[in-house]
């Protein structure tokens, strides 16, 4: 499971991405939006060797240990942190008991809580941008006040 993949993630690394993103998502309730985006991220960077997807959904209380095994460089913590926030996001909301879950793994992860929240202002920018397109503005303000 030492496979490079795009990036310089192993598939060690994108495991334990999908895995930490399956913890956000168990938080509150997996969400059918929150499944897809895994499932997209997970079958789009993953190389042969890895786990099947379907094999994770048991993995994600174990997410902070399988990340003490692994080599993690501010990248890769940083992209943890983001893909996790993104998952919380999935749903159209991150409630509080996923943010506060996606801090304790930042932590583990060494990434500070103000960097955290530079983060969370980067999904967020990202998130109102891929809405910026629609013909209703007062929407898009409207949902963007909400985030």
């Amino acid at each position: 499971m030492n496979e490079q993949q795009d990036e310089g993630m192993t598939n060690d690394h994108v495991v334990a991405l999908a895995v930490c993103m399956l913890s956000t998502a168990q938080v509150d309730g997996v969400r059918p939006e929150e499944i897809a985006l895994i499932r997209s991220f997970y079958e789009g960077s993953a190389k042969e060797g890895i786990p099947s997807f379907d094999s994770l959904a048991e993995t994600g209380a174990g997410a902070i240990a399988l990340l003490g095994r692994l080599a993690i460089d501010v990248p890769f913590a940083e992209r943890l942190v983001l893909m996790c926030l993104m998952t919380g996001y999935a749903d159209g909301r991150l409630s509080p008991a996923e943010h506060s879950h996606v801090s304790t793994l930042a932590a583990q992860v060494g990434v500070p809580e103000t960097r955290v929240a530079e983060l969370l202002v980067t999904v967020k920018d990202s998130l109102i941008e891929s809405l910026a397109h629609l013909p209703d503005s007062e929407s898009v303000a409207a949902l963007a006040k909400t985030l």
